[in-house]
């Protein structure tokens, strides 16, 4: 089911308590340092295999007569 956009979705809260209820229910969406700390480990390794890879291809291609 999608949700309908009305003006009052788009208002901007009024006062502190409901700006505070908005930002505190956006945190369980954000990343935290372990996660980060785990996407940063999983990114250098595939990098680090890809650039090998690619390597190891250009060695073979280059042997090809």
């Amino acid at each position: 089911m999608a949700t309908e956009i009305t003006n009052e979705t788009l208002q901007p809260p009024v006062n502190l308590s409901e700006r505070v209820a908005r930002l505190e229910g956006a945190y369980p969406h954000l990343a935290t340092k372990a996660d980060l700390q785990a996407m940063q480990a999983t990114l250098i390794k595939w990098i680090v295999g890809t650039g090998i890879a690619m390597i190891a291809a250009l060695e073979f291609l280059d042997r090809i007569p």
